[in-house]
């Protein structure tokens, strides 16, 4: 009977602390949770990758003949906000009004000018890979490596690649 009791308790209190953390978060401020970067967050961004761009730099050890390639390179893979794009997403109410049809427009439209900045980061990359030396270009497959798994290991694909299965 205790035993009964007491795991109705703890259910219960479980079920209060999770409804608590429900309310809280209902009531938060409505935003999406993805606001433009403030002017700050912007020149925290702009320094952090101009330190691994350095870095990168050093590990490459870029030569003079080499460092036009470099520039070329960095100034093509940098991500741009194109003049008068579309917002690349609705705000809430926008999309709640939208079909499901419309939504799907949406999504493939977003999905297009996305394949597009991979096209030419991948031609940028190309161009840039021809001009390095062997050597070079394994500090580079090594670097794209690890980007890789960084970016992929915060967004929840903890799992490995292709090698990595049985």
């Amino acid at each position: 009977m205790f035993k009964l009791r007491k795991q109705l308790l703890i259910g219960m209190t479980a079920l209060s602390i999770a409804a608590m953390g429900m309310t809280a978060y209902a009531q938060a401020d409505g935003a999406n949770g993805r606001q433009a970067p403030t002017p700050e967050q912007q020149a925290k961004f702009a320094e952090k990758m101009a330190k691994r761009q350095a870095k990168w730099h050093d590990d490459l050890k870029i030569t003079p003949a080499q460092e036009t390639a470099w520039q070329t390179f960095l100034g093509k893979i940098k991500p741009v906000m194109p003049a008068g794009a579309p917002q690349q997403r609705p705000d809430k109410e926008e999309w709640a009004k939208q079909t499901a049809p419309e939504r799907m427009e949406h999504q493939m439209e977003f999905l297009k000018r996305a394949e597009t900045r991979l096209a030419e980061r991948t031609a940028a990359v190309k161009e840039f890979y021809a001009v390095l030396t062997p050597v070079q270009q394994k500090v580079f497959d090594e670097h794209f490596k690890q980007m890789a798994q960084h970016r992929f290991g915060h967004r929840g694909f903890h799992h490995g690649g292709p090698e990595d299965r049985p």
